[in-house]
């Protein structure tokens, strides 16, 4: 449990111009999450980049390394109808297909503050894995994913260490996406599964396996080009 309130406003005039209902909403919010919300994550109110909506959203690291940013998750609130999904990590703007999970509801402003925060609970429940390939004892390509459902959070791929024509593999095989980043998806089996965040009971994959810090160490450099 965290001992700082997620969804505050501090300043009665803040630059954000919050009215009334917006007001009502993050008072609503942030009193529903105090109870449970983790020590290791922030919740913050603002606005979009398009300046359409409330915006209440957490941000997610690796919490062996907290300074690896992994996913930014939250809500938009728009009158009586919010949404909740994953987040562009710049502009805040929601995606334009909505996840498996995402949240969409229409209702009054205490009804859609409990369902905001019945939802934050739930996708920070969420299981994260970090799969990891090796080839010749060094870490080539990693992949941030929920457990749950196998969507990609971030994932990088280092073709320089990777075994010898597999990315023309790959590329020919139609995993490959934007200016030539290889998609990991269409690699072999791991060779290491991570537990990194959230319920693990929830996920549907192979057991991750428990790697010691230097073990997780070795995979750090690959790991950081993840995107």
């Amino acid at each position: 449990m965290t001992t700082c309130a997620w969804f505050e406003i501090d300043d009665p005039d803040d630059d954000f111009e919050f009215d009334e209902t917006e007001r009502a909403f993050v008072s609503a919010l942030s009193g529903r999450c105090m109870a449970w919300a983790p020590a290791d994550v922030v919740g913050e109110v603002g606005r979009p980049d398009d300046w359409e909506a409330l915006l209440a959203h957490v941000s997610l690291s690796d919490r062996t390394e907290p300074r690896r940013h992994l996913i930014d998750l939250g809500v938009h609130l728009v009158d009586d109808h919010v949404r909740g999904d994953r987040l562009h990590n710049q502009l805040y703007l929601l995606p334009d297909r909505p996840s498996l999970w995402a949240l969409d509801a229409t209702g009054s402003t205490e009804r859609l503050a409990e369902l905001a925060a019945e939802w934050f609970r739930a996708v920070l429940d969420k299981p994260i894995v970090l799969y990891v390939w090796l080839h010749d004892g060094y870490a080539y390509a990693a992949r941030y994913a929920f457990a749950d459902s196998g969507e990609t959070i971030c994932q990088s791929y280092a073709e320089s260490m990777a075994p010898h024509g597999q990315a023309a593999e790959l590329k020919a095989a139609g995993h490959v996406h934007g200016k030539g980043w290889i998609q990991t998806i269409g690699l072999p089996t791991p060779s290491l599964y991570l537990h990194i965040r959230g319920d693990l009971e929830r996920g549907s994959g192979p057991s991750p396996l428990i790697v010691d810090t230097g073990c997780y160490a070795a995979v750090v450099s690959v790991v950081d080009r993840c995107s």
